[in-house]
């Protein structure tokens, strides 16, 4: 097949389209364009740290320096795909400077979605900028037994080495095992440092 100018529609070329074995081949599927979510896998009792009621808050930068990023996370149950509401959706990563971190938590509401305002992460030497999740289910701000699923939400290369400068702009995205990677865009194309829109949707209970 070849592309002409007739408003993007594809044309079949002659000689192509008497070639057996090329018309029998399937059509190549189109590339996927749709961010894939995020899986978060179970944490193993005991391992993940008690979470004050202090840090149940929206604002998790507070007054601390750094590009402003504005977070919205969904939770959704990977064997039924329906939304996981009453969810306690726990946050952390490093501040700008790479020196202190920031915690905070959100309950989903029903739809599963949470949102935090928070500052873009600090990296550390050698990792991708990321910020850990974990949600935690089953009574856990009650105080009964809760369980936990975690990972890492992977602040994309193209817009993580324009802000902190340490990598090129279009070095490879990370792959991880857990966890995914964010759907990042800046409020002001151009002017990353006006603010960025991040967003993932996460899955529980594989």
């Amino acid at each position: 097949m070849r592309n002409e100018e007739t408003g993007g529609t594809p044309v079949i070329n002659r000689c192509a389209s008497l070639d057996r074995t090329t018309a029998d081949r399937p059509l190549p599927r189109p590339a996927q364009r749709v961010p894939q979510h995020a899986r978060l896998i179970r944490a193993e009792p005991g391992s993940t740290e008690p979470l004050p009621l202090e840090l149940v808050r929206r604002d998790v930068a507070g007054d601390r320096p750094g590009v402003a990023l504005m977070l919205r996370i969904r939770v959704i149950d990977a064997h039924t795909g329906t939304p996981v509401g009453g969810a306690v959706l726990d946050i952390r990563h490093r501040d700008a400077t790479g020196d202190g971190e920031v915690r905070g938590a959100q309950v989903t509401g029903a739809e599963g979605y949470a949102e935090f305002r928070t500052v873009h992460p600090g990296r550390e030497a050698g990792a991708p900028v990321a910020i850990h999740a974990e949600v935690h289910v089953g009574g856990y701000l009650a105080g009964g037994r809760s369980v936990t699923y975690a990972g890492p939400l992977v602040v994309p290369e193209q817009i993580a080495g324009q802000i902190d400068g340490q990598v090129a702009a279009r070095a490879e995205d990370p792959s991880p095992d857990t966890g995914g990677v964010l759907h990042v865009v800046p409020r002001d194309r151009f002017d990353l440092k006006a603010g960025l829109l991040g967003s993932i949707t996460v899955t529980i209970g594989e």
